[in-house]
């Protein structure tokens, strides 16, 4: 068979993120105190941003603020206004990484490709205090449009960053990660890990071992290994010296009505300083000068321009939730009701990754409570009268079924879902089960009082 060469042509979508597009993400994604210490730094690393406040201090002092009309030595004094940023800096208190920062800079350095980077930076987003992430693979498949192949890589890499664990689905996941990381991913442990976690918690140990064949010795060695990990990994960040929650939107309610605020008052508010404007303007300045301030005052302008955007896409998002969601504003978790992202992102007609950005790691203050935006969120299971119903009003249901059982005689999971079904919710004695583990509730069996 003689061999032919062929030509052909093939077109293919890529996604090509430019710094700017990277950092429109980036902004979004951020809770508040965050993007507080993000406009913080942009300042020092940008003279042609200042603070509201500042600059009339600034433009009223004639040692910081000289008249460049009649200085001859540009040069110089946009050399002494830089270094005193850079003086201004070394005087900040000492800041401690939140969880999300810290891998966030892991990201960056290990110089991921556009998709991949996208995907990651994403999953970092949804990643909670503990370290454990709140969206599974299909969710960030349908969310980002991306193959199942990116986001094994892009989890396998956040896998290998410092802490061990975080980006994990689950306990088991997270466990076996940090085996994996110490090259322990075939041991006892790992397998203990992977397949008999209800035995171990259950401290079934001599099962253990005729399930193995192994001696007990053995198993006590692989449950030493096991208790060594960190179940979460996020614990160190939660408790550094910042622990404090701010919320990004403000709730008041005001008779029958809510009133939203977006909370901004921690941010610093920008504009382009008026010194440095002039300095594009003069013939006097260099030209290779001219080139870095015309770079940085573009860089400013998109800064503030899109920060704007994210405030004003939060408050969007603001008035739909306190719309969607105004039952559970005035009654609690009971009267939550089924809401996903596709149907935010179609009412606030936004993609879905954008409101996936909007929702993660930020706070909503109302008047029982902070809470994630995230709660918000809830998938829904229609009743035998052919009503919706949440997951998490089902979960309260469960919770409060718990706290009222006797505890000489607990509740069973098939209990619970008799109880359930009883109240039109048609539950199975599994799905009852899972929830319950999900509220990190013990079984009935390890519930019994024993005397």
């Amino acid at each position: 068979m003689a061999l032919k060469q062929r030509l052909n042509l093939r077109l293919t979508q890529r996604l090509i993120l430019t710094p700017k597009m990277r950092q429109a993400l980036h902004i979004l994604q951020l809770p508040l105190l965050e993007l507080k210490r993000f406009l913080r730094q942009e300042m020092l690393e940008n003279p042609f941003l200042e603070e509201e406040e500042i600059i009339d201090n600034l433009l009223d002092n004639k040692q910081l603020a000289p008249d460049y009309s009649e200085s001859d030595n540009y040069n110089t004094s946009y050399g002494q206004d830089i270094q005193k940023k850079k003086d201004y800096q070394e005087t900040l208190a000492t800041y401690a990484p939140s969880l999300q920062e810290h891998l966030l800079r892991q990201l960056g350095l290990s110089s991921p490709n556009p998709i991949l980077y996208k995907t990651a930076e994403f999953i970092i987003g949804n990643i909670d205090e503990n370290g454990y992430r709140h969206c599974s693979q299909q969710e960030i498949q349908q969310i980002l449009g991306v193959g199942k192949s990116d986001i094994y890589k892009a989890l396998n890499l956040i896998y290998t960053f410092d802490p061990p664990g975080a980006g994990a689905e689950d306990l088991k996941e997270c466990l076996f990660i940090q085996l994996k990381q110490k090259n322990q991913e075939n041991s006892l442990a790992a397998k203990i890990v992977c397949n008999y976690l209800t035995d171990l918690e259950k401290k079934k140990y001599s099962h253990l071992a005729g399930i193995f064949k192994v001696p007990l010795e053995q198993i006590e060695e692989a449950v030493r290994d096991i208790a060594a990990l960190e179940p979460k990994p996020g614990r160190t960040f939660a408790n550094s010296p910042n622990p404090y929650i701010k919320p990004d939107i403000i709730l008041i309610k005001q008779k029958e009505r809510y009133e939203i605020i977006i909370n901004d008052e921690e941010l610093p508010i920008l504009q382009i300083s008026s010194q440095y404007s002039r300095l594009l303007q003069d013939e006097k300045v260099a030209i290779s000068t001219k080139i870095y301030l015309k770079k940085q005052f573009h860089s400013a302008l998109w800064l503030i321009k899109t920060v704007g955007q994210r405030q004003s896409t939060l408050m969007e998002l603001a008035r739909f939730l306190v719309e969607a969601q105004r039952d559970f504003l005035d009654k609690g978790k009971r009267y939550l009701a089924p809401l996903s992202l596709e149907k935010i992102a179609k009412s606030i007609k936004r993609d879905k990754s954008t409101v996936s950005r909007l929702l993660a790691n930020k706070y909503i203050q109302t008047p029982f409570g902070i809470f994630p935006l995230r709660e918000f969120l809830s998938h829904g299971i229609k009743t035998k009268k052919g009503k919706l119903i949440s997951t998490k009003n089902i979960k309260a249901q469960i919770e409060d079924l718990i706290k009222g059982e006797n505890p000489e005689q607990p509740l069973t999971d098939e209990k619970i879902a008799q109880t359930l079904k009883e109240r039109s919710i048609p539950i199975a004695r599994r799905t009852c089960a899972k929830y319950r583990e999900q509220l990190k509730i013990l079984p009935a069996t390890l519930r019994k009082n024993p005397h």
